[in-house]
């Protein structure tokens, strides 16, 4: 295809290429991703936060592969980003893509998290308490980037963040959201920094228009299901809820978090 000669990439063409091979790992076993802490985005867009410098610092993009059916032109601005570009045969991309159409061009990411440390003056961080639908961790990551939160907190068994579905719900902006398991001495740790617990509950809590929010919060979505743990709501010095009309029995946990993080952006 006119113009490839120009770009520098190496080119692949057997499906037993162990890097091909290392890659499919990656998409389809969560052992891979934890091990190699590595995860696969797909997408031009998902991939730009390298191309004009703007992802974290704790996600570091290590190659970038490519379908042969990809425009030479589109890849050229991935030159600069400085990783190993990797060409392959357009059914070998759909075959490693999650998606049911490919994009056409996909990266490799490692994942190096900052240890926890709460800013002293002010903050609003996101704790998501056994979620497990990814689809739901991927609108809330998005959504704590979009309102400026500044962090996200996991609680308890939730859904793998890095897993496919989760990274391609979060629509890119993943590597502009800082994340934590949270370990043992957090309670302590939030408590000691004067930062206010908020448990969301379906119904029984205040309600969360006109609600008045200090500087230093960690607001809780709970399970889908089951909502928030005991152990949390009991710690809560808040509990909120959103007012619905009588015909809207609950908003979904991606949605009712949303609503919650604009309501409490500063």
């Amino acid at each position: 295809m006119a113009g490839w000669e120009t770009i520098e990439m190496k080119r692949i063409t057997s499906r037993d290429n162990a890097k091909l091979k290392a890659v499919r790992a990656l998409v389809r076993s969560k052992k891979e991703r934890q091990e190699r802490s590595c995860f696969v985005m797909e997408g031009a867009r998902a991939l730009s936060g390298w191309v004009d410098g703007s992802a974290l610092p704790q996600y570091k993009l290590r190659e970038i592969w490519i379908s042969d059916k990809v425009n030479a032109s589109f890849v050229s601005r991935f030159e600069e980003v400085g990783m190993p570009l990797l060409q392959i045969p357009n059914d070998f991309m759909e075959n490693l893509s999650d998606c049911r159409t490919s994009q056409g061009i996909l990266g490799v990411v490692e994942h190096a998290p900052e240890p926890l440390e709460f800013h002293s003056d002010q903050g609003n961080y996101l704790l998501l308490d056994r979620l497990m639908d990814p689809g739901n961790m991927g609108t809330l990551i998005r959504s704590a980037v979009a309102f400026g939160f500044d962090g996200v907190l996991l609680h308890g068994e939730c859904v793998e963040v890095f897993n496919p579905k989760t990274v391609r719900a979060t629509m890119g902006a993943l590597p502009f959201s800082k994340l934590w398991k949270m370990a043992p001495g957090f309670f302590q740790l939030a408590d000691e920094s004067g930062y206010e617990l908020i448990a969301t509950a379906m119904e029984g809590g205040e309600s969360l228009k006109g609600a008045l929010f200090g500087p230093k919060n960690i607001l809780v979505i709970g399970n889908e299901a089951n909502g928030v743990s005991d152990e949390i709501f009991k710690r809560a010095t808040r509990r909120l809820s959103i007012p619905l009309s009588g015909n809207v029995e609950s908003l979904n946990a991606g949605v009712a978090g949303s609503i919650c993080m604009c309501s409490m952006r500063s």
